[in-house]
């Protein structure tokens, strides 16, 4: 009997081999034919969501994407937490009150905040996980 991991590594063989076989093979479909080898699930690196947050490097992700938030939809309340137990905020969950949400669909909501944290959603923030937006009014009456 053959085990799985040996069919799996017979098979990445025979594609990498076709592959190379190629001559219009380009280099990026290369590298990732021949990473599957090596393919482990993805591992958080704490580094990179310091590293790669467009504020200085006193502040961490979640506050950062707070300040941005509440800087740019003039908000009543803000809360940006770390999701899933994730002090560096690669995972991250917002609730919001703003009256910039009045008259606004949940997904208009969404592309607001979203506007806001663009540029951390490019590195730093992986995802974010919950997303509660209000208007005052609705806030007051939860």
């Amino acid at each position: 009997l053959i085990s799985i991991e040996v069919m799996r590594a017979l098979r990445l063989g025979a594609l990498v081999a076709a592959a190379l076989a190629r001559p219009t093979a380009s280099a990026v479909t290369m590298r990732a034919l021949s990473s599957r080898a090596t393919m482990r699930p993805a591992l958080y690196r704490p580094a990179l969501a310091v590293r790669m947050s467009s504020v200085g490097g006193d502040m961490s992700i979640p506050m950062t994407c707070q300040t941005k938030i509440q800087e740019g939809l003039s908000a009543e309340e803000v809360k940006v937490e770390a999701a899933f137990d994730d002090p560096n905020g690669s995972h991250i969950a917002i609730y919001c009150v703003a009256s910039a949400f009045e008259g606004k669909s949940a997904v208009q909501r969404q592309q607001m905040v979203y506007k806001h944290i663009w540029e951390e959603m490019q590195g730093a923030v992986h995802a974010v996980d919950g997303m509660v937006l209000k208007t005052p009014a609705e806030a007051a009456s939860s």
